[in-house]
Formats: structure tokens, sequence, C-alpha cells
């Protein structure tokens, strides 16, 4: 089983836009893992110090197994973390 691990910044930028939310819908995604067929555990680190240095106009940032993502919204990081974990699945 791949294993995913999902960094999000909880910096005060990123939290006023949008970080929590980010993880809320991370957290959602864990409880379809069957129904989705999600092949990876996947694990939420918070973190103040994501990304180089003051990131105010880059909020929220996210990595993905070290793959930064600037500006990122639930929807994006969703897509993104789905297409990782079913990438190696086999029907």
């Amino acid at each position: 089983m791949k294993k995913l691990i999902v960094e999000v910044c909880v910096c005060t930028q990123c939290v006023l836009n949008g970080a929590m939310d980010i993880i809320e819908s991370i957290e959602s995604l864990q409880k379809l893992k069957v129904q989705l067929r999600l092949n990876a555990q996947i694990q939420v680190v918070t973190t103040t110090t994501l990304g180089e240095g003051k990131h105010t106009c880059a909020a929220p940032v996210v990595a993905i197994n070290g793959e930064i993502i600037e500006h990122a919204d639930s929807e994006t990081v969703m897509s993104k973390i789905v297409a990782l974990t079913t990438k190696d699945v086999k029907c």
C-alpha cells in the first residue's frame, strides 16, 4: 500500500485562506477510502514552515509527498490525492 504524506501549512495566512477546509476535506476522503478504491495510507501533517519563507501571496500552501501546491484549495488537493492513490489500482 502506498503512503502519502500531506503537509498543510497552518500559519495565520494559510488558515485565513482555507487551510482548515483542506484538512477537513482530506479527513472526509479518508472515511471514503474503501468506496473510492483508494490504495494508499494518507497521513496529514500540519506545519507552520511549509514552502519558502513568508508565503502570504501563496497561501494556503500544501505539500503532497514533497510536491508543493500554492494557492491550494480542497478541490485541487483532493484531485491530486485521488490521482496519486488510484494510479496503481487494477480492476
